[in-house]
């Protein structure tokens, strides 16, 4: 073979795998033992001295983020996106820095080298270095940015919560035409032993639901004790049902409780299922709060995060 740097005829050799040329060990910058330790894929991957300078760079070199005033979190998750993409050839120029390395230590070994090609080799070794310490400085950043936006989910859906801290909500009622909420809510007091007068609600109504079930009923009373007492009377009745109430053969059984968000609502069935697994006996929601305790007597524990969790023991 010849070799397509300096034109001499060799019988072994290394070959680019961008253009196809054939190399000499000594036009390829590179030793004949240091070629075998490559293996297999990174041999197939290897290029030549002129196509690696020819070859863009595999990821463009972004100016320092500047410290940005506070933002929405539709901007925040556009940055984490934006620098995602950016931190995607971290691991192919951090393999690129390990293969020049060991390149650069056969070469001082063999002393197959120039002084002029050690400073190119050496200086594309610094800029590629310096890359890698910025998309490093991104990582930081994107880890940052992702603390930031799940404070704020957090912050949201406590806000969500306190909102919701005079409402009941009331499940288990058959929905029908042209019925009268209040009427209802009166029957409900009533039947546990606390009237309700109308003056004391800020709103009745109900709520869809993505299932086919009847829609529950949310009351939203204006002072959040009156609201609190009404939940206790109806939890002393047990096993109230929509017979009670007037409901002609509706044997359901009927659930008054505190108004929870979705992810409440999520957070307390993963708490059950937890408490169960750990065999807590008492899991119940008080003041919007979800509550646990292992037995009688024992400590009660609230639980208002999934990292809550980790202290069922």
């Amino acid at each position: 073979m010849k070799c397509v740097s300096c034109s001499v005829d060799f019988n072994d050799g290394v070959q680019c795998s961008s253009c196809g040329g054939h190399l000499d060990f000594a036009c390829a910058n590179i030793t004949e033992v240091g070629w075998r330790k490559l293996g297999n894929d990174r041999r197939a991957a290897w290029k030549c001295p002129r196509c690696r300078i020819a070859s863009p760079a595999r990821t463009p070199i972004l100016s320092p983020i500047p410290t940005p005033e506070p933002a929405s979190l539709e901007t925040i998750l556009s940055e984490i996106r934006e620098l995602k993409m950016h931190l995607a050839g971290l691991p192919i120029l951090s393999e690129d820095v390990k293969l020049m390395r060991e390149e650069l230590k056969d070469l001082k070994t063999s002393r197959e080298f120039d002084g002029c090609r050690l400073d190119e080799f050496s200086a594309k070794l610094a800029g590629i270095e310096s890359r890698v310490v910025k998309l490093e400085n991104l990582e930081e950043s994107l880890f940052s940015l992702q603390t930031d936006v799940d404070t704020i989910k957090s912050e949201s859906a406590m806000s969500d919560q306190r909102s919701r801290l005079n409402n009941v909500e009331i499940k288990g009622i058959p929905q029908r035409k042209d019925e009268n909420l209040f009427t209802i809510l009166d029957r409900i007091g009533q039947r546990v032993n606390f009237p309700v007068l109308q003056n004391q609600i800020n709103f009745i109504t109900r709520i869809p639901v993505f299932s086919g079930r009847d829609k529950p009923i949310i009351v939203s009373f204006l002072n959040r004790y009156i609201k609190e007492d009404f939940i206790a009377a109806a939890r002393l009745l047990k096993g109230l049902s929509g017979s009670d109430l007037g409901f002609v053969g509706v044997t359901n059984r009927v659930y008054i409780n505190d108004h929870l968000n979705s992810n409440s609502k999520k957070l307390l069935n993963r708490t059950r299922l937890m408490a169960k697994e750990k065999e807590y006996r008492h899991v119940w929601v008080k003041h919007a709060k979800i509550h646990v305790r292992k037995h009688d007597g024992s400590a009660v524990l609230i639980i208002a995060s999934d990292g809550d969790l980790n202290r069922l023991k």
